[in-house]
């Protein structure tokens, strides 16, 4: 009998943690603080409004203030609502003090009713102060976060010598703030989900209406509202949903944190996505050319921008096939090499112990190994430690017969290639696939890396971001899209281009 009457309380509490909200403000605020489990830094504040019936009746109307300590802005709370609230004098009973405080009497810009629990809950989490008032069955949310946050910056990995040098933050009405400021378009539009069922993290979705295709911003909304993760910290947490081809290594998502670079592919029709907490906004559909390309091609004058380009495919191909040539050669292919330079190489090989596979595996994990480290070490002296550190090791292994001088130009210059590359997590799948490269020269030379580097480009031009095919503007070929591809046209051309193509149009 004992546990039906606790199973009877338990189910009525349950209903009302997940009912609407009383008309008792007091037993709100009750409900609310027993939810978050009576947490030290949850502040409930009462204060009194005088109601008149005529000239002679006189009620004491309570209104409750809930809130977190530090999530609010303390000053705007102690200076401008609670001031507002204790000033407002006597209000006849007829008065809707709902309406009336949300239109004449706060002094907040964001104003929004609330009429139940979880909605109540997620209010004073989220950093909102939460208002109820005695005998109505809604609440007003105000939006005065005041919480610490960190201010705008330059952008670290994505840096520029010329154009903005401002990078998002990680809190995420800067961000849509920081894109709106730069875009200031009637058909931008903003709507936020949440995702993650313990975080409960915001990620807005930033898209132009009549721009963006709508069966893509379906299959983003899908894929959001499904989201089954119990926390979302970071963009990453979704990218890998959003990856269309789950089995590739090569990134068919982009993520930036330059606030101009969302801007550019807003106007193009893309979608971006901005995650509550996370400094770098997600931008879908992404080609295999926005990973190459960097934003400040487009403030270069355009045989610059369209040289650079060019320097990054050949530093990304250096990258990815340089040791695996190298071995190749110097395994089967000798006769390929002058004999000056044969020589060379083959006193500089003579008492290195191992093949030239092995040398190279060990010189690039060893490469490997010091670039992680000088970029996990504290910023004053990790920069300064792998580069003396390439020095040191790299002089100390050849001085020791362990590898030759050759090895060690070949495998610096491919490192220091991948860093041209803009986009950290191509540079990654470029080193990854570096290794299966060397792998195959090892086996079959060049004939073996030949196949290889075919079924890597049968591989590329197979993925899509999104239906989008991953190689566009080259695989399909469209001639349109040209100006901006490997080469990027000037500015007067483009405008000429459309132009034109307006008129056959019409």
């Amino acid at each position: 009998m004992r546990s039906n009457d606790q199973k009877s309380n338990r189910d009525k509490e349950q209903n009302a943690v997940s009912g609407p909200l009383g008309a008792d403000s007091s037993l709100n605020a009750s409900i609310i603080t027993r939810i978050l489990g009576e947490s030290s830094d949850l502040t409930v504040r009462s204060l009194g409004v005088g109601r008149t019936q005529g000239e002679k009746d006189i009620t004491d109307c309570q209104i409750r203030l809930v809130y977190l300590d530090g999530m609010v802005d303390n000053q705007t709370l102690q200076e401008s609502i609670i001031p507002a609230i204790q000033n407002i004098g006597l209000v006849p009973l007829e008065t809707d003090l709902i309406e009336l405080f949300s239109r004449e009497i706060l002094p907040v810009g964001q104003v929004s009713t609330v009429d139940n629990f979880p909605h109540a809950v997620r209010t004073v989490l989220t950093g909102c102060l939460l208002l109820m008032i005695d005998g109505y069955v809604q609440g007003l949310s105000l939006s005065i976060q005041g919480y610490e946050k960190r201010s705008i910056e330059e952008p670290k990995t994505q840096a520029v010598i010329r154009g903005p040098q401002e990078a998002f933050t990680e809190d995420l009405r800067t961000n849509t703030t920081m894109i709106r400021r730069k875009m200031k378009n009637e058909r931008l539009r903003i709507e936020t989900h949440t995702a993650g069922q313990m975080t409960q993290t915001d990620i807005s979705v930033m898209y132009i209406d009549g721009i963006a295709e709508q069966q893509l911003l379906d299959q983003v909304w899908k894929l959001i509202d499904h989201l089954t993760l119990k926390t979302v910290l970071e963009g990453e947490y979704i990218e890998e949903y959003l990856q269309s081809n789950k089995g590739t290594i090569f990134p068919t998502v982009l993520n930036t944190e330059r606030p101009d670079t969302v801007t550019a592919g807003l106007s193009e029709g893309r979608i971006a996505l901005f995650v509550d907490g996370s400094p770098f906004a997600i931008v879908l559909p992404s080609m295999f050319l926005d990973f190459i390309q960097s934003a400040e091609d487009s403030y270069q004058p355009y045989l610059f921008a369209s040289f650079i380009r060019i320097l990054r495919m050949v530093a990304g191909g250096i990258s990815l096939i340089a040791p695996a040539i190298y071995i190749a050669i110097t395994t089967f292919h000798q006769d390929l090499l002058p004999t000056q330079l044969l020589l060379s190489l083959m006193f500089q090989r003579e008492g290195v112990p191992f093949p030239a596979f092995v040398e190279a595996i060990l010189m690039e994990i060893t490469f490997e190994i010091i670039r992680e480290a000088g970029i996990r070490m504290p910023r004053n002296i990790g920069q300064a430690v792998s580069i003396v550190g390439t020095i040191v090791v790299g002089q100390a292994a050849v001085d020791a017969g362990f590898v030759s001088a050759a090895m060690v130009i070949v495998v610096a210059i491919t490192g220091i290639s991948s860093f041209v590359i803009p986009a950290y997590n191509m540079s990654i799948a470029f080193r990854l696939v570096r290794f299966l490269f060397m792998g195959v020269a090892a086996s079959f030379g060049i004939f073996g890396l030949t196949i290889c580097f075919c079924a890597l480009a049968v591989h590329l031009c197979s993925l899509d971001s999104m239906g989008i095919p991953y190689m566009r503007p080259y695989a399909p070929y469209l001639k349109n899209e040209q100006v901006d591809g490997l080469i990027r046209a000037p500015y007067w051309l483009r405008n000429k281009l459309k132009k034109t193509k307006g008129r056959q149009s019409a």
